[in-house]
C-alpha cells in the first residue's frame, strides 16, 4: 500500500470514530451564496478512470454550483440550473453534458434531493467506451458516453463544493453563481480512495479551505427575493464592481416593455470632460423587445445583440454574462453567445457604482456613453429582477432596496392580467399604451403633460425677435434621441428647433421650410477626425403647415435611423456613414443664436411654441417653473397676439423701396396690417416683358394681382366685411411650383390654378406702402390703386427672409416710422358727425360726409346758406366756421 492510500486509510477510519463519538450520521452545511469550501488535490492529484461523486442538496434556488474539480479540459463540475441538475465532464477530447429535470416541477422546492453520479469502462459495440450516467433521487437517470480516447480524470487543481471564488471562470461551468441552501454528505469515490468532502470540512482537514460564514448545520436560506421596478425613474444602487481582469454577472427578469436599462457602471474620465471624453463601462439594456450587451475597456466600444427574439413577452428570462481579459460570453435563456473587444487593453476599469433598473435623476456626476441609448433617452427599466450575482456572490436586492428607501421598487413581483388602457385614463387626447402593471400615456400631441395628460403644458410666443435657449451643463454626445413639440403659425418658414455646438457643425434642426417640415441632422466628422458622412441628412413632412393651426412634431433617432413624424404621418431616412454621435451645447428655438458652424441661416419663427420635450425632459415648462437655471430667452410665455417689426406709414404719398423680391419659381408671403383707410397699394414689383406682382386694399378687401407672362389676373380675398377696421389682420399670399395660386386673409382662403407660364420673372425694387406718385398711371391693368397705404405693416416675411423694413430700405418717402400707434387719436362716435352726417374714419382722424344733409363744414354744423365756400383754381376751401350772414359768393 502506497502512503496516500495509507493516509486516506487511516483518515478514513479516524473520521468515522469521530462523527460516531460525536453522534452525528451525517455532514451538512448552509451556504448563502458567498460561502465555499474547497479541497487542495496538488499534493494527491487525481487519475481515475472509474469513479463516482454523492450528495443531497435542498434549496430554494433556481442556479448554483454544487461541485467542481479540474481545469482546463479536463474537469468535472455539477450544478443546478434553472431548477434542473446538470452535469458537465470534459477528459480532454470536449465536453458530454447532460440535464436532468424532473417531469413536474424542480428541484428547488427547498426538499432533499440526492445526486449520484458515476463513470465506469463499458463495452459499447465491441468497444471500451466510459459511459457517464447520472440519477436524481434513484428515479431521474440519464447515460451517455465520453470520448473514446479518452478515459483518464486527472486533476491536481481543487475540489470546489458549493462555489468558487470565480465561478463564471471555471471551465465548463454552465452557471455563474455560487449555491445557496444546505448540502450533505458530499462524497467522491474512486477505485482507490474515497474522499468525504463535507466530513473533511467539518473536521476543519488542514487541505480544505473555508470561505464565508459556513455553518456546519441545514438552516433555511430564503430565495432571493424579486424586485419589482415600478417606474422608469426608480433604481437600486448596487456596490462598486471589481472585475478588472475577469468577472461574472447573472440574474433574471421579466417585463412587457421594449426598452429599459438593466444594469450600468462606468469608470474614470478619461481626456477633457469636454470634449468627447472616454470612460470604461458597462451596460445592458433592452432596446425593441432585445438585449443587448454594451462595454468598452478603453480600446473601444462594443455593442452587442445579446438575444436572437424578443424578451419582453412576460416571462422569466435569465441572463448570464462572463468575462475573462477581451473574451467572454453572453448567455440569454442558456443560448449562449461569445464576445471579443477590440485590441488593446484587458482591463475592465469600473470606479463608480452600479446602477440596476436605471439611473439617479441627478446624474451630473455620470458620463453617459453615447452608446448606451435608454441612458440619455431616461428609459429605465419596469418589471421584475431576481436572483442577481456578481461574480458569483448574491445580492439581496429586496434588503438593499430598503436600506437605500429606494423609490419606486416594490419587493415583489406580480403581474396584472387586466388591460389599464381600457379604463381610458389619458385625458385629452392622449394616446395610451400597455405596460408592465401600468399604462403609458402619449401627450406629445395633445399640449398636455404629465402621467395622464392632465396639466396644460406652456405655450411660448415668438415675434421673429424672440428666442429661448437652453444651456446644457456640459458638451452633450447622443446616438439616440427623441424630440416631440407642438407649434402654430403663418409664416411658411422659420426655426423651431435645433441643437447647436460651440465646437463643431454638429446640429439636429426642426424647420419650416416653405410650409413644410424639415428636419436636419449634421454629424460633424471633420473636427474628430472620422470617417466623413456624405454630409447633412433631410427629411421633410406635412405641407401647408403654415395655416395658424396647431401641429405636433415627433423625431426619433437610434443610430443611423431617423423618424420624423407631423400630426402622426411618418417618413423614414437612414443616415449613411460610421459616424453616429451628436455633440450640443445648446437647444435653441426661435433663433439660431450659434452660427460659427452656419453657412445658411434658418428664418427666425414668428408663432407659437408648446410641448418641447428633448429626450425626457420638457424645456419650456421646466424653462417657465424654474426648475432648471440655465435658460435664455425673451420669447414671451403665454399665447399672445404675435406683431413683429411693426412700421406705420403716415402718409398716403409714403412708402419704401426693397430688394427685388425672389418669387422665380415659387412664393411664400406673409404680413399683417391695420388701417382705417379702404384703399391703399401694399407690395408691389415689376418684372421682364410683362412680370409682375401687386398687393392692395380695395374698398376695404385685398386684391392679389399677378401676371407671369400670360397676362393679368386679379384674386379677391373672400373676408366677410370690410378689413379697414382698425384691426390686425393676416395676409398670406403663396404660389407652389404646379402653379397654384393661394389668398388667405386671416381663415378665408381662395385658390386659383393658372396654366401657362410657371416662372415670376422680377427686377427692379419691391415697393412696399406704395409707389412714386408719377407711376400710378402706369401700373397695369387691373391694379385699382391710385394712392399709397396709410396704416400700419408688421410681420413681414418674403420667401422666409424677415426684412427690417426701414433699415433693409433702399429708399425711403415720406413719413414712415417704426412701431404702430394704436389707431387714430380721434375715432369716429355716434355725435361725431353734427345734423346726421356720416362719419368717415382716416388713419390720422375722421370726416364728415355731409353730402346727404342740408349742412357742411367740417363737422355738418353749418347750414349751406352760411358756409363760406371760396373757389381757388376750381378747389372748395371750405372754413372751420359758420357766418353770421347768409353766404355771401366771390
Amino acid at each position: 500500500m502506497n502512503d496516500l492510500a495509507l493516509y486516506l486509510f487511516i483518515y478514513h477510519y479516524l473520521s468515522l470514530f469521530l462523527s460516531f463519538s460525536q453522534g452525528r450520521g451525517e455532514s451538512v452545511a448552509t451556504f448563502k451564496g458567498n460561502e465555499f469550501f474547497s479541497y487542495d488535490l496538488s499534493q494527491t492529484p487525481i487519475q481515475s478512470s472509474t469513479d463516482e461523486i454523492t450528495l443531497s442538496f435542498r434549496t430554494l434556488q433556481r442556479n448554483g454550483l454544487l461541485l467542481h474539480t479540474g481545469k482546463s479540459a479536463d474537469y468535472v463540475n455539477l450544478s443546478l440550473k434553472s431548477g434542473a441538475v446538470c452535469l458537465v465532464i470534459n477528459l480532454g477530447s470536449g465536453a458530454f453534458e447532460a440535464l436532468v429535470e424532473p417531469s413536474d416541477g424542480k428541484f428547488n422546492d427547498n426538499a432533499w434531493h440526492a445526486v449520484r453520479v458515476s463513470r465506469n469502462l463499458r463495452q459499447h459495440a465491441g468497444v471500451g467506451l466510459p459511459t457517464v450516467t447520472i440519477s436524481v433521487d434513484g428515479l431521474l437517470t440519464t447515460t451517455g458516453y465520453t470520448q473514446e480516447d479518452y478515459t483518464m480524470l486527472g486533476s491536481d487543481d481543487f475540489f470546489y463544493v458549493g462555489g468558487s471564488p470565480n465561478t463564471a471562470d471555471l471551465p465548463g461551468s454552465p452557471v455563474s453563481n455560487n449555491f445557496m441552501g444546505c448540502l450533505k454528505d458530499v462524497v467522491y469515490t474512486n477505485n482507490e480512495f474515497k474522499l468525504e468532502l463535507s466530513r473533511l470540512a467539518e473536521l476543519r482537514d488542514p487541505k480544505v479551505s473555508l470561505q464565508g460564514d459556513l455553518t456546519f448545520r441545514c438552516e433555511d436560506v430564503a430565495a432571493l427575493d424579486p424586485v419589482s421596478f415600478d417606474t422608469p425613474a426608480a433604481y437600486v444602487t448596487l456596490p462598486r464592481w471589481n472585475g478588472k481582469k475577469t468577472g461574472s454577472v447573472s440574474f433574471d427578469f421579466r417585463t412587457t416593455e421594449p426598452n429599459g436599462l438593466l444594469i450600468f457602471s462606468h469608470g474614470r474620465v478619461q481626456g477633457p470632460r469636454e470634449r468627447r471624453p472616454r470612460v470604461d463601462f458597462f451596460a445592458m439594456e433592452l432596446l425593441e423587445g432585445f438585449l443587448y450587451l454594451l462595454m468598452d475597456m478603453g480600446s473601444g466600444s462594443i455593442k452587442m445583440k445579446a438575444s436572437t427574439k424578443k424578451v419582453n413577452d412576460g416571462e422569466w428570462c435569465h441572463v448570464d454574462f462572463q468575462r475573462e481579459g477581451r473574451k467572454g460570453s453572453v448567455s440569454v435563456n442558456g443560448r449562449s453567445m461569445p464576445f471579443s473587444t477590440n485590441e488593446g487593453s484587458e482591463v475592465l476599469d469600473l470606479d463608480g457604482d452600479m446602477y440596476l433598473g436605471g439611473l439617479p435623476e441627478e446624474s451630473e456626476g455620470l458620463l453617459l456613453p453615447p452608446e448606451v441609448w435608454t441612458a440619455p433617452l431616461r428609459l429605465g427599466f419596469v418589471g421584475c429582477v431576481r436572483d442577481l450575482f456578481v461574480d458569483g456572490r448574491s445580492r439581496d436586492l429586496r434588503r438593499l432596496a430598503e436600506l437605500q428607501s429606494a423609490v419606486g421598487v416594490s419587493s415583489f413581483c406580480t403581474r396584472e392580467t387586466h388591460r389599464r388602457c381600457s379604463a381610458e385614463p389619458c385625458a385629452h387626447g392622449g394616446h395610451c399604451r400597455e405596460g408592465w402593471n401600468r399604462h403609458i400615456c402619449d401627450c406629445s400631441g395633445t399640449g398636455f403633460l404629465g402621467p395622464n395628460c392632465e396639466t396644460e403644458s406652456t405655450v411660448l410666443s415668438y415675434d421673429g425677435s424672440m428666442f429661448l435657449k437652453v444651456l446644457m451643463p456640459r458638451a452633450q454626445h447622443t446616438e439616440a434621441e427623441d424630440v416631440s413639440l407642438r407649434f402654430m403659425s403663418q409664416r411658411a418658414y422659420g426655426l423651431l428647433m435645433a441643437t447647436t455646438s460651440s465646437e463643431s457643425a454638429d446640429t439636429l434642426r426642426l424647420e419650416l421650410d416653405g410650409g413644410r417640415v424639415k428636419l436636419t441632422v449634421n454629424l460633424d466628422c471633420i473636427g474628430i477626425d472620422c470617417n466623413l458622412s456624405k454630409g447633412p441628412e433631410t427629411l421633410y413632412a406635412g405641407q401647408k403647415l403654415n395655416d395658424n393651426e396647431w401641429h405636433s412634431v415627433k423625431v426619433v433617432r437610434r443610430g443611423k435611423s431617423l423618424q420624423l413624424s407631423v400630426d402622426n404621418v411618418t417618413v423614414e431616412g437612414q443616415m449613411s456613414g460610421a459616424h453616429t454621435q451628436l455633440e450640443f451645447h445648446h437647444i435653441e428655438t426661435g433663433i439660431m443664436t450659434e452660427r460659427r458652424f452656419i453657412s445658411v441661416m434658418p428664418s427666425n419663427f414668428i408663432g407659437h411654441l408648446q410641448g418641447l420635450n428633448f429626450n425626457g425632459l420638457p424645456y419650456l415648462d421646466q424653462c417657465k417653473n424654474g426648475d432648471i437655471s440655465y435658460c435664455e430667452l425673451n420669447a414671451r410665455f403665454g399665447m399672445r397676439r404675435i406683431v413683429a417689426d411693426p412700421v406705420s406709414f403716415r402718409s398716403r404719398p409714403s412708402y419704401l423701396a426693397l430688394s427685388t423680391l425672389q418669387a422665380y419659381a415659387s412664393m411664400h408671403l406673409f404680413f399683417q396690417f391695420k388701417t382705417t383707410s379702404p384703399d391703399g397699394l401694399l407690395l408691389f414689383n415689376s418684372g421682364d416683358g410683362s412680370d409682375f406682382i401687386v398687393v392692395e386694399l380695395v374698398k376695404g378687401y385685398i386684391h392679389y394681382v399677378f401676371d407671369l407672362g400670360n397676362g393679368p389676373s386679379l384674386m379677391k380675398g373672400n373676408s366677410d366685411k370690410p378689413l379697414n377696421d382698425n384691426q390686425w389682420h393676416n395676409v398670406v399670399v403663396s404660389r407652389d411650383t404646379n402653379n397654384m395660386h393661394t389668398l388667405k386673409i386671416d381663415s378665408h382662403t381662395v385658390t386659383q390654378h393658372s396654366n401657362g407660364a410657371r416662372n415670376l420673372d422680377l427686377k427692379g425694387e419691391l415697393y412696399v406702402g406704395g409707389v412714386g406718385k408719377s407711376m400710378y398711371n402706369s401700373l397695369p391693368k387691373l391694379i385699382a390703386s391710385r394712392d399709397g397705404y396709410q396704416g400700419c405693416l408688421a410681420s413681414v416675411d418674403l420667401n422666409g427672409r424677415l426684412p427690417d423694413l426701414i433699415a433693409d430700405a433702399l429708399h425711403k418717402v415720406g413719413q414712415v416710422e417704426r412701431g404702430c400707434d394704436a389707431g387714430p387719436g380721434t375715432t369716429c362716435t355716434e355725435d361725431s358727425c353734427s345734423n346726421q352726417g356720416v362719419c368717415l374714419q382716416q388713419w390720422e382722424g375722421f370726416t364728415c360726409d355731409c353730402t346727404m344733409t342740408t349742412y357742411g363744414g367740417p363737422l355738418c354744423h353749418c347750414p349751406l346758406n352760411r358756409f363760406y365756400i371760396k373757389r381757388n383754381n376750381n378747389k372748395n376751401i371750405s372754413k372751420t366756421s359758420c357766418l353770421a350772414t347768409p353766404l355771401i359768393l366771390l
